[in-house]
């Protein structure tokens, strides 16, 4: 109902205020609880959002779901006698009157929390709850008036993550902050105010006004930060202290507050929260009701919504709410029915965790493990460079809420001896081995003579399959799925504001930790397995591709690669002479000398003094992005030469000085990391270093390949690389004729799309260049303007060559326009073999999102699919080798390229084995009517391989 004209107050019933059993606040008087909505549905979207929920129906529900549940947490701990929700209004506020740029700088929500607004408004309508808002003032505004007028009949509590409404607090008024988990309630009272932030809360609009507030773009004294603004209030206690005292504050902050006093009037009215609006509210408006079952029920039915549902009846008795009238369940949402905002519990709630350090315990322990179906492992050692890490313990899980830690610190077990009892354990082949980010694990005990066999469950890796673009850290993984705290390591290890080392932790507190990750993996698996039996696919992918190349890419990553030296001081003397005459030429043509990494002295240079067309400017100046220096290098050669003086420092950098630094002490070779669970399209990645981003083409790119060497001066590299995989791959999926031919008839790709498009059999390598660019383009969605772009052609000329691309081609446009139409119905993309990325943005409102998302989703299945062929083809090499007993071994991936070393006489067997494994992948992974090649090489490094 309507109270007056100014609001938009929905309440739903009236009724007695609840018995005020509060937790954690006092009880003297009745709480009335003051929701600070938006920010709460905010908090509620984004803790959410990775789990995509929607209904049957295809309705976004991640905010509705977790703003609500936040609510019923509230009933269910603080069981309020009163309580509304705040929202902000659509209009603008008198703040934007006062100050145009007022949160300028705040992107717009995002679309599929807009459309779920309403829905929210609905909700907390039908659970009894008043929502109240108002043209021209903010939720801050009606909850600091709301306070002030019912602070001496209620203890008030502001629900709320904003810090802004720290200013409201006093004795009869709290801050009930949201913490890092979702439903963790930090209470604020004048002390914790004072402790956090350094200002009393009458201090806090002085605080804000000197600090400024970036997230409403309201500027505070140039030049004065938080800590600053604390610091000179805690001293003087007032700015307009701190102006009667300037000639005591040092010159620059002296200066900038002088600056600051003609605009301090209108920043204190912005950071000011209103107290006095007139608000025709009761607080028998605001108690607590039970709500109607008839009205709410459709509505939980409609969102699906039956955990929801499930704690109703607990919180109002009255509801009479019977079981089976509850929804029934949606696998899109009760899957992801998040017990991340439900209480979370410890690792150690009613778990049995054990720490071993004697022999004899260690000796009934192994007799235990020896019986076991499944073994969880975990290692806690002193460092993350597995090379350089000192084992410190391991702990063991064989079924849930229950683990030993064996403890090798002082006082402990001798680890020489531990390891020898536990070897046969952990490499019996029968015993299923289970962890989170095994691989950290397998690297560690390697180095101790132990391989971890089988690696049959990692669930870092069953959560990137089952979602690609979540989180997959231990810490968030028991959050989100179990509803499980943990202890985490910067909390083991901290000493204040120190960090102490592992070594230092106390035993019992370490053997809590490390029992809790082991159990917690095996927790985590059962969890997983289940949704991946829901999807056999992502089962199969786990089982067959992911889980296996564990230990394959461990045993790549602990051999390394061997790094010559010599070549690459070389090719660094010739490289810096480049910079040097490249800089030379640039300072010619610009007339003056200045510093080149500089973007605004860059930009100074461009487009004041050479006076060529600015782009878009930043918040720092106009840029001087590779983009730009593409589109200014056809009108000025300086642009060109900038492109290629910012290439050759990247190579410098990244390679050429870097590498050697990267070589590790002990083995003497580089030992690069291969990443599993990064990207979203299932594609390896490798870090420290990046192999993937060396150029193959560019001279100084083939140079860094030379220095990539066998181990033995002896042996060989062995380079295999598939030819065109993705083009194969995007020929299999749209069983388009005309590529198919091609490839059957092993003709030069481009060369045929080169004849196909320009209708003319006479090819010329310009005509080859552009047929590529639209050949690889095509997978990627791309469009006229980006074409003319590559290929420094008209937008027309280019619209021209994609038209009649299509209408030779038509089955990979039909392929990749139902591809775009599946994405948009199911929400995700999959490769041949089902792996899955989530695309929501196919359905936005926004055109440039949707656009974007529509070409991820066309590139993806193709990607994603070669990803799969070459992930497949490295466990299938790995096996080979094994079994055929060969010294060959594999050492780096990079793109669609596997490298090799291998002693002479075997050179020429592991040439046909790599071959035929290779192509025997690629037909396991569905590419059953496309022929696939492989191209080998043999030389003494690298580049004479590739």
């Amino acid at each position: 109902m309507s109270i007056d004209n100014q609001f938009d107050f929905f309440q739903a019933g009236c009724g007695q205020p609840s018995e005020a059993t509060k937790k954690n606040i006092p009880e003297k008087k009745p709480a009335l609880f003051l929701i600070d909505g938006m920010a709460m549905v905010y908090r509620a979207y984004y803790a959410l959002q990775s789990a995509r929920m929607k209904t049957r129906d295809g309705l976004p529900s991640g905010a509705v779901f977790g703003f609500t549940s936040a609510l019923l947490k509230i009933f269910e701990t603080y069981k309020p006698d009163y309580l509304a929700v705040a929202f902000d209004s659509r209009e603008k506020t008198f703040r934007h009157d006062l100050y145009d740029l007022y949160k300028a700088n705040r992107p717009s929500p995002p679309e599929d929390l807009i459309s779920q607004l309403d829905a929210i408004y609905q909700l907390v309508t039908l659970l009894g709850i008043p929502i109240i808002k108002t043209a021209g003032f903010e939720a801050d505004d009606l909850i600091g008036s709301l306070a002030r007028k019912f602070e001496k009949s209620c203890a008030i509590y502001i629900v709320t993550p904003d810090k802004d409404l720290a200013q409201l607090v006093n004795d009869e008024v709290y801050i009930l902050k949201p913490g890092k988990i979702q439903n963790e309630l930090e209470l604020l009272g004048i002390k914790e105010i004072t402790i956090q932030f350094g200002v009393r809360p009458e201090q806090f609009t002085d605080f804000l006004a000197l600090a400024g507030d970036a997230s409403d773009n309201i500027p505070g004294a140039k030049g004065i930060g938080p800590k600053t603004a604390a610091s000179l209030i805690g001293k003087y206690g007032s700015i307009a202290s701190i102006l009667l005292n300037l000639n005591e504050i040092s010159p620059k902050n002296r200066q900038s507050l002088e600056e600051f006093q003609p605009r301090l009037k209108l920043i204190r009215q912005l950071v000011t929260i209103r107290t006095d609006l007139d608000l025709h509210v009761s607080l028998q408006n605001l108690a607590t009701t039970t709500p109607d079952v008839e009205k709410i029920l459709p509505f939980l039915k409609q969102y699906e919504l039956k955990s929801i549902a499930a704690r109703l009846p607990a919180i109002f008795p009255e509801m009479n709410l019977q079981p089976e009238s509850l929804p029934a369940d949606n696998e899109n949402n009760e899957k992801n029915d998040s017990p991340e905002l439900t209480a979370p519990g410890s690792a150690k709630d009613g778990a049995d965790y054990r720490i071993v350090t004697r022999k004899e315990e260690l000796q009934a322990l192994v007799e235990q493990l020896n019986h076991a179906a499944a073994l969880a492992v975990d290692t806690e050692t002193t460092s993350l460079d597995t090379f350089q890490a000192e084992l410190v313990g391991i702990s063991l899980s064989i079924k849930p809420k229950q683990a030993w830690f064996v403890y090798f610190g002082k006082g402990g077990v001798d680890r020489r001896v531990a390891l020898d009892m536990l070897k046969p354990v952990l490499e019996n082949p029968s015993l299923r081995k289970t962890g989170q980010n095994l691989k950290y694990d397998l690297l560690v005990l390697k180095k101790y003579g132990i391989d971890i066999n089988p690696v049959a469950f990692d669930t870092m890796l069953a959560s990137y399959v089952l979602d690609p673009e979540a989180k997959h850290n231990l810490d968030d993984l028991a959050l989100r799925h179990l509803s499980i705290k943990t202890t985490t390591y910067d909390e083991l290890v901290a000493d204040g504001k120190k960090k102490m080392s592992i070594l230092d932790v106390p035993p019992g507190e370490l053997s809590d930790y490390a029992c809790q990750d082991a159990d917690l993996a095996l927790r985590l698996q059962e969890v997983f397995k289940e949704k991946l039996l829901q999807e056999k696919d992502l089962l199969w992918l786990c089982e067959n591709i992911e889980f296996p190349l564990v230990p394959v890419l461990a045993t790549m990553e602990y051999h390394g690669i061997s790094i010559d030296t010599d070549h690459l001081k070389k090719t660094e003397t010739t490289v810096s002479k480049q910079i040097g005459q490249l800089s030379e030429k640039i300072f010619e043509a610009s007339g003056r000398v200045f510093n080149l990494d500089s973007p605004k002295q860059l930009a100074h240079i461009l487009f004041d003094i050479l006076g060529l067309p600015s782009g878009k400017a930043t918040k720092t100046g106009f840029s001087t992005n590779v983009q730009v220096l593409e589109d200014l290098a056809p009108i000025h050669p300086v642009a060109q030469d900038l492109l290629e003086y910012r290439s050759l420092q990247k190579l410098r950098n990244t390679y050429i000085e870097a590498l050697p630094k990267m070589i590790n002490p002990l083995t003497g070779k580089l030992h690069t990391s291969f990443n599993q669970h990064v990207t979203a399209t299932g594609r390896l990645s490798s870090s420290h270093p990046n192999l993937q981003n060396i150029p193959i083409r560019t001279l100084i790119g083939k140079e860094i390949r030379r220095a990539f060497i066998p181990s033995n001066p002896e042996n060989l590299l062995l380079s295999a690389d598939y030819s065109q995989i993705e083009l194969r791959v995007a020929a299999e999926i749209s069983g388009d004729e005309k590529l198919m031919e091609a490839f059957r008839n092993r003709e030069d790709i481009h060369s045929a799309t080169a004849r196909t498009i320009f209708n003319t059999t006479e090819i010329t390598p310009e005509m080859r260049r552009k047929a590529k660019e639209v050949n690889f383009g095509v997978l990627y969605g791309i469009m006229p303007f980006g074409l003319s772009r590559r290929l420094n052609i008209s937008r027309n000329e280019a619209k021209n060559i994609i038209d009649t691309y299509t209408e030779k081609y038509p089955g990979i446009f039909n392929a990749l326009q139902q591809i775009i139409s599946d994405g948009k119905e199911r929400g995700y993309v999959s490769t041949l073999l089902g792996r899955r990325r989530y695309i929501p943005d196919l359905n936005s409102r926004n055109k440039n999102m949707q656009k974007a998302a529509e070409r991820a989703a066309m590139n993806t299945p193709i990607q994603g699919t070669a990803a799969d062929i070459i992930k497949c083809a490295m466990n299938l090499c790995s096996t080979q080798l094994r079994l055929h007993k060969m010294k060959s071994v594999m050492l780096l991936q990079v793109h669609d390229e596997l490298l090799f070393e291998t002693p002479e006489n075997e050179k020429h067997r592991l040439k046909t084995l790599v071959e035929e494994v290779m192509i025997d992948a690629a037909k396991r992974c569905g590419l059953h009517n496309v022929p696939v090649e492989v191209d080998t090489g043999i030389g003494k490094n690298w580049l004479e391989a590739h």
